[in-house]
């Protein structure tokens, strides 16, 4: 028995997925999740064998919802999306499932048929390292950053990018500080000056980036080294390294 999820925000596309699996039996519907949180959380304590993905989800896609579990929780995966070139090829390019919106009983079909014939064949690594070389491939575009989803105890949070002030390197894990609250999230330092607005937000040493409205002024300390004051009373160093990016941010 494959056990399914469904994740889609649109009821109309969940009852079209029910509908066509309600006649395979071998294919076992265990949840149906209509957001991106919801279905991290179900995944990771359900254990599917196999979800059908939307991409298009809002706050947290289904890019996101890949990105966001362990890698030994991510089943076999078939995407859904309405008509997008880029992720067509480069599903096409990784070997990844996905059927096209609205669903076609073809399609659909074929796409059950590829899966039974992966799971017979006990090739469920090899799928899990195609969509981990899909998904960075799709981390790879730009892609501002919006909104964090945190992990604190039992549950998941988003966290708005518009509460965040600060952001604070230590190995492998970022702390976020604003609204007098802190957040850990594991993610690197690099990727985050990568995809967060340059218009709100300058890296200013090899450890911290600071929301650009919160600086209070600069003093210069030997060897082009200076120090930030910001508007709560907190200081951070400015390393020289990253001074002419910071002064172009600011004028």
């Amino acid at each position: 028995m494959i056990r399914t999820i469904i994740v889609d925000d649109e009821p109309l596309a969940r009852k079209g997925i029910r509908f066509f699996l309600q006649n395979q039996q071998d294919f076992e519907i265990i949840a149906e999740c209509e957001d991106g949180l919801e279905a991290i959380e179900k995944i990771e304590t359900s254990k599917p064998d196999l979800a059908f993905l939307d991409i298009q989800m809002p706050e947290i896609d289904g890019f996101d919802v890949l990105n966001n579990l362990h890698p030994e929780s991510i089943p076999f995966v078939v995407f859904v999306t309405a008509y997008d070139q880029f992720a067509l090829k480069a599903f096409q390019a990784h070997a990844v499932d996905y059927i096209l919106k609205p669903i076609h009983e073809e399609q659909f079909y074929k796409a059950l048929q590829r899966i039974r014939l992966l799971v017979k064949a006990k090739n469920e690594p090899q799928q899990i390292s195609n969509v981990s070389t899909l998904l960075k491939e799709i981390q790879a575009k730009p892609k501002v950053i919006k909104r964090f989803i945190v992990r604190e105890k039992n549950k998941l949070i988003i966290v708005p990018v518009e509460q965040v002030d600060v952001l604070e390197a230590k190995g492998d894990y970022i702390t976020l500080k604003g609204f007098d609250k802190k957040y850990i999230i594991r993610e690197t330092l690099i990727n985050l000056d990568r995809n967060l607005d340059p218009a709100h937000f300058v890296r200013v040493n090899r450890s911290t980036i600071l929301r650009l409205t919160l600086i209070k002024e600069l003093q210069p300390l030997s060897k082009g080294d200076h120090i930030i004051k910001l508007k709560n009373g907190e200081e951070y160093m400015l390393s020289r390294n990253y001074r002419d990016n910071v002064f172009n941010s600011l004028s």
